[in-house]
């Protein structure tokens, strides 16, 4: 009898588990409320008790598995915030501009989008002057000289496919839509839901912004 690797028996498998996880999605979406929803994009390893936790990963925790370069599932004018630390980053600049045009949709009026990334200013205003920063100890990648953390920033081992500074950022909640958008401090939001959800290990490097959905 032929014995597989464990490799090769995942990539077999992977079609049923994608499609349990579909189904399952599917199912739960089918479910949802029509308003005041609270989402958590890319939750990765931390799923939030109490909202949608949306992710590609087939956790269990994840209640919706989700491309989020493909759109939203969620009907227009649904949710009231939408928390996203750490995801914007790891996809295109294009795809990062329709998913914030996509949050926008689904945010019902006076909804928050949230959203964190490194905070590619304080990187590089810190290489151009003392570098201080950039030996902080809350870096876990050891470097060799200080442009080594500029590209970890930029780079992550090929899984940051664009960097933001405040500037940009905003400029991309604007066009989306948002008429109100403001930097917020770490673990302090406009949404009482979303005080205090920061993860703390990644409050010194953070660029934290809300985009308030208005009705006019």
């Amino acid at each position: 009898m032929a014995i597989i690797g464990r490799e090769r028996a995942n990539k077999i498998a992977a079609p049923y588990y994608d499609w349990r996880a579909s189904r399952r999605t599917r199912s739960f979406l089918d479910n949802l409320p029509k308003s005041d929803l609270r989402v958590n994009l890319g939750c990765g390893y931390r799923p939030v008790k109490g909202w949608i936790n949306v992710d590609r990963a087939r956790a269990e925790e994840v209640q919706v598995v989700w491309d989020l370069t493909t759109g939203l599932p969620f009907p227009d004018s649904s949710c009231s915030a939408i928390f996203s630390e750490h995801v914007i980053e790891h996809v295109t600049k294009e795809d990062a501009i329709k998913l914030i045009r996509e949050c926008y949709r689904v945010l019902q009026n006076d909804g928050v989008l949230r959203m964190s990334t490194p905070d590619a200013e304080l990187f590089l205003r810190s290489y151009g002057g003392d570098r201080t920063f950039l030996a902080h100890p809350g870096f876990s990648q050891a470097i060799d000289t200080p442009v080594d953390r500029v590209n970890y920033m930029m780079r992550e081992y090929s899984q940051h496919l664009w960097s933001y500074d405040e500037e940009l950022l905003t400029l991309m909640f604007r066009q989306a839509g948002f008429k109100t958008v403001v930097r917020q401090r770490f673990g302090v939001s406009l949404h009482p839901h979303m005080n205090n959800m920061d993860f703390r290990d990644r409050e010194f490097e953070s660029l934290y912004l809300e985009g308030i959905k208005s009705s006019n």
